[in-house]
């Protein structure tokens, strides 16, 4: 087929695709334009808060001492946690905990006060919930933080209080002290990482489910008889037609995802928007080919594949758990899902920056052969299909 010819074919089914989001199917239209703002609006909402403080605790103080008085309020004052209600027993502890009212229970034996000023070693005991690890690893530091600065100022007055100068005391306290330089998201901003994930992740659910939509309406209106004899010469210019509409609306939603990210929820940029939209094409491309290889392959339970395919990405991205700690299948499954390579890319040039180590360019490289060979294995299985129904019709 000449290249005209091509262009010609490719121009009339784009026109086609047109005609049917304009006239037959405006509602689909309109999904495609609401659905990434409610998307977005949904998990904006759930992360409004980007970072966790004050995480609800109580204490069990049974000392009821000077002491312990002093050691709540300096717990108190952690802005991890806060302590909302002061308990006189554990059973009461326990209800709440299993309740969710708090995360956590900080105790203080009785004879706190008289182990502390005896330096007989005093002990204050947390017990938390680590179900929710973020939440008990908050509570935890939190907590732990706050007691470790009360015994460390506690032991360098006692230390002072025997003639040691200030300076020796704090070294004899701190023998050893680690210089703590945090490189990226110093403040714990969680929408840094896992809005990263969660955004990208549904917008692919939704072009996953779009494509397919899209391509099972040719069967299932029987539209697709009209132009079966074109798309059995070049099933190319079918499939690049039929998507480019497609294409152009993704397009608008990827940069509207762009846009929330970066400027209304002020994720921040180190590198630039260069390879960050260059991904972000890429990974709508890839998308589109995975419906495309989905719904021609699966077509009768095409949007159930696209769930189970979809489902699992976030969990594989590395993002809620790392990926070096994943059993090596997991490891190796996980490079098959488009977000695991763009949220490298994301993370790596909005937070981290670029660098020598990075491997941006092959994330991106990595996509694009990914979503041209499903493109490629998809266009293949239509002209067997389209080949197939002609020879039914002789």
């Amino acid at each position: 087929m000449a290249l005209s010819e091509k262009i010609k074919n490719i121009k009339y089914f784009f026109d086609r695709e047109w005609h049917f989001l304009l006239h037959e199917r405006r509602k689909f239209l309109f999904f495609i334009f609401i659905t990434p703002v409610i998307l977005c609006t949904i998990l904006i909402g759930v992360f409004a808060n980007p970072v966790i403080r004050e995480i609800p605790i109580a204490v069990i103080d049974e000392d009821n001492s000077a002491l312990s008085l002093e050691i709540t309020s300096v717990i108190n004052a952690s802005p991890y946690v806060k302590i909302v209600e002061k308990l006189p027993s554990m059973e009461r502890a326990e209800k709440l905990i299993r309740g969710g009212k708090i995360y956590g229970v900080v105790l203080i034996p009785s004879d706190f006060s008289k182990r502390a000023l005896g330096y007989k070693g005093a002990e204050v005991v947390l017990y938390y919930n680590n179900e929710l690890f973020i939440i008990g690893g908050l509570v935890n530091k939190g907590v732990f933080s706050a007691v470790k600065d009360y015994s460390d100022y506690h032991n360098k007055k006692y230390i002072m209080s025997h003639g040691v100068p200030a300076y020796d005391a704090e070294f004899q306290v701190h023998p050893v002290n680690l210089g703590e330089k945090v490189l990226f998201n110093p403040y714990l901003n969680y929408q840094y990482f896992f809005v990263f994930g969660l955004i990208p992740a549904a917008f692919q659910l939704f072009i996953i489910c779009s494509v397919i939509y899209a391509v099972l309406y040719e069967e299932r209106s029987r539209k697709f008889l009209e132009v079966a004899d074109i798309v059995d010469k070049s099933p190319f210019t079918f499939v690049f037609g039929k998507i480019l509409p497609y294409a152009v609306l993704f397009a608008l939603s990827g940069v509207f995802m762009m846009f929330i990210l970066f400027v209304y929820m002020k994720v921040p940029m180190v590198s630039g928007y260069f390879k960050i939209f260059t991904a972000t094409m890429m990974y709508m491309y890839v998308s589109m080919g995975a419906g495309l290889f989905i719904a021609v392959i699966l077509r009768p339970l095409a949007f159930s594949a696209a769930a189970v395919y979809a489902a699992p990405t976030f969990a594989y991205a590395g993002i809620s758990f790392p990926q070096v700690a994943m059993p090596k299948y997991a490891y190796y499954l996980s490079e098959f899902f488009p977000l695991t390579h763009y949220h490298r890319v994301l993370v790596n040039e909005a937070i981290r920056g670029s660098a020598p180590y990075n491997s941006t360019n092959h994330e991106i490289l990595y996509l694009f052969l990914l979503g041209t060979a499903a493109f490629a294995i998809s266009i293949a299985v239509i002209k067997f299909y389209t080949y197939k129904y002609l020879r039914s019709q002789l």
